[in-house]
């Protein structure tokens, strides 16, 4: 069994780990399927959708899939280090998509998009509900009139329950790493100490946290940024949430 000790510095989330978020969720995710479920709401919502703010973009794999299919993207991202990763991807390449460095709390863009789309608990990263106010008017101020913003978020139940008090190791061809959740119910933020050592001996350690949020607070925060058509799906469907829904999809048109 591989023993890994905690690193005394304790960085920011992705500031190390950004360099090897792709080696872990491609892994685990199928994020052409997460790209085909976001085109199929734009046409169940029968949407002429042509530019797309992908907001924390991360390491860009959805925006290029967005991008080989003929869309226009811009990506924001807080995590220069993951920017960063996702521009190494696309030199040389004759692909539609323009990258910017700002917080998802507090951005503008000079040109309106139709789509804004946020994949893989992004949102869930906004620990306020006022952080979470601030990015839905972001996103609003954003939008052309009848644009839709499009997101995922891990439930309250999924953090609770599937989050809760766990530890695991997980092993990738160049890292060895350690997880750890704890989980405040007042406060509904699940912590995640991530503990990393490198095939190179390297050792780091990253702390990364989401916030819970009820439908109706997310509700009540996108009708106060001038949201309507408000829709929650089971995350992949058109079906309806329920109590013990993991992943939900949130749909929201501006006026």
């Amino acid at each position: 069994m591989i023993k890994i000790s905690m690193s005394k510095e304790i960085l920011p989330p992705f500031k190390r780990f950004a360099f090897y978020y792709d080696e872990f969720m491609l892994r685990v995710v199928n994020y052409r399927d997460w790209v085909r479920y976001v085109v199929k709401i734009f046409e169940y919502y029968k949407l002429d959708v042509q530019r797309i703010l992908d907001l924390a973009c991360g390491s860009g794999i959805p925006s290029i899939l967005l991008a080989e299919n003929g869309y226009e993207i811009i990506g924001i991202d807080s995590s220069q280090e993951m920017l960063a990763v996702f521009a190494s991807k696309i030199i040389n390449r004759n692909l539609k998509i323009t990258l910017k460095h700002a917080d998802m709390r507090d951005f503008t863009l000079d040109k309106k998009v139709d789509a804004c789309v946020s994949f893989y608990d992004s949102i869930n990263y906004l620990l306020t509900y006022e952080d979470l106010c601030r990015c839905f008017n972001s996103v609003a101020q954003a939008l052309k009139s009848g644009g839709i913003f499009t997101f995922d978020m891990n439930t309250v139940f999924c953090l609770e329950h599937f989050w809760d008090n766990k530890k695991s190791p997980r092993v990738s061809q160049e890292l060895y790493t350690i997880w750890e959740n704890t989980y405040d119910p007042i406060k509904r933020i699940s912590t995640l100490h991530l503990t990393v050592k490198t095939k190179t001996g390297e050792v780091f350690s990253e702390i990364h946290q989401e916030r819970g949020y009820y439908p109706y607070e997310i509700s009540n925060a996108l009708t106060n940024a001038g949201f309507n058509k408000i829709d929650f799906y089971e995350h992949g469907t058109f079906e309806p949430i329920s109590e013990v829904t993991l992943r939900m999809m949130v749909v929201a048109q501006k006026p």
